[in-house]
């Protein structure tokens, strides 16, 4: 099997020579630049531990306490004094008492006797361990049983989980449901995390209407004004405007330039081509704004347009749902994250088994929409995918499981090659 991918970090994506590609970025290029002029927020609040999903620490969490903060048992049981039991058994000890996980009595394990304890419970002064209740007989207040615990066992000690006073989650974690347990567990009740970001959506194109409206002749719906608004529903982003703009270069100017005080990051979505009704590169410099890439050798969207007026990321979109999707993901997610404060940036990328012998036109970096089909005996997952991909075809996107990646500088993929995967998330 050949390999069309040995590293999943290799450098560039095979287009940064070939003359189809001539003033065109290369991906990795234009993502570098568009991260370099991305300076995260600096504001922070502070928020209770349980309305903190979704958010970016903006300072580490520490212990306010040992975990577990006293000595106890890992299981139901019997607390035992292991130098008891002389000789090699079996043993009968009598049970002097019990104690259950929220027991706040100071209680002492007497020479001779067990103690019944639960799940949770501390251990008493006096045991060393914690013999399972499924390994003894209980008879008359007598317990019974011929297996030698080891010292220590089925206690779980004192800061054995967490000690006092260490970081338990770093500054610029995105907080998740572990996360969330593990501040619980540290006795935090509330985190320091850093403001939400101030998003604006500028939507272009006189053709469109919301979905749903009945559509006259050469009127589409609209679909990448819900699509984004779903893109951009985390806990940690504020959307402070939907608007459309007319396909003018003048309303275009004023709404860069009026929002570009309100918010972090512009998100256009249409009008990143050389049309006569393409105008966002146009409107960004009217507004004050400089562009830091125009054009990528990517397939789809090409037009990738990625800037900044002021302190104020400009990401323009191609107006074809695919590409727009396709470039939201490749980019726009990317410097959003960088935006957020967030420090820990996961690379989900990892290789699958193409299906089927695959053609490419080189030049461009291609993603296709791909979905898993099986795994091969070495757990390596078989991804198909169509033969080509049409911009504003949705259909194939939307039940995929992710993105293939083809090199811009491969011809042909075949059957039983390894390819570059990005996979979407959940939704």
């Amino acid at each position: 099997m050949m390999a069309v991918l040995q590293q999943l970090d290799k450098s560039g994506c095979g287009c940064d020579g070939d003359d189809r590609t001539r003033g065109l970025m290369p991906i990795d290029k234009a993502l570098a630049i568009g991260l370099d002029l991305t300076q995260a927020v600096t504001e922070t609040e502070t928020v209770p531990l349980s309305q903190a999903l979704g958010r970016v620490l903006a300072k580490s969490v520490l212990t306010q306490a040992m975990t577990p903060p006293f000595d106890n048992s890992g299981m139901d049981g019997y607390a035992i004094r292991v130098a008891d039991l002389a000789g090699r058994g079996p043993w009968s000890l009598p049970v002097s008492d019990r104690v259950a996980a929220g027991d706040d009595r100071a209680v002492v394990l007497s020479s001779g006797s067990v103690m019944r304890i639960f799940t949770g419970a501390p251990v008493p002064e006096g045991a060393d361990a914690v013999i399972m209740q499924e390994r003894v007989a209980l008879n008359e207040g007598m317990i019974e049983f011929s297996h030698l615990p080891e010292l220590g066992q089925n206690i779980r000690r004192a800061g054995e989980d967490m000690p006092l006073g260490v970081e338990v989650l770093p500054r610029g974690r995105l907080i998740g449901a572990r996360a969330i347990a593990a501040a619980a567990s540290a006795g935090v009740g509330q985190v320091t995390v850093f403001r939400k970001l101030r998003v604006a959506l500028l939507m272009t194109g006189g053709e469109v209407v919301p979905a749903g409206q009945v559509l006259s002749h050469g009127v589409i719906w609209d679909v990448n004004t819900p699509m984004m608004i779903a893109a951009l529903s985390a806990a940690n982003i504020e959307i402070i405007a939907v608007e459309r703009v007319e396909d003018s270069l003048e309303e275009m100017t004023k709404a860069v330039f009026r929002l570009s005080s309100q918010v972090d990051m512009i998100i256009t979505t249409g009008g990143v081509s050389v049309g006569d009704e393409d105008h966002a590169h146009g409107a960004l410099i009217g507004a004050g704004g400089k562009i830091a890439v125009a054009g990528v050798a990517i397939k789809p969207g090409k037009p990738i347009t990625i800037g900044q007026i002021g302190k104020t990321i400009y990401v323009g979109l191609p107006g074809n749902p695919v590409s727009a999707f396709v470039t939201w993901s490749i980019f726009g997610a990317s410097i959003l994250a960088k935006l957020s404060g967030g420090t820990k940036r996961i690379d989900l990328r990892r290789h699958v088994i193409a299906s089927k012998t695959l053609t490419h036109k080189t030049g461009r970096c291609e993603f296709r929409p791909a979905t898993i089909i099986g795994h091969r005996d070495n757990g390596i997952e078989v991804v198909d995918t169509l033969s080509a991909v049409h911009s504003a075809r949705l259909g194939p996107l939307t039940n995929a499981d992710g993105l293939i990646m083809i090199p811009g500088d491969i011809e042909e993929i075949v059957k039983g090659d390894l390819l570059e995967f990005l996979p979407f998330g959940k939704s």
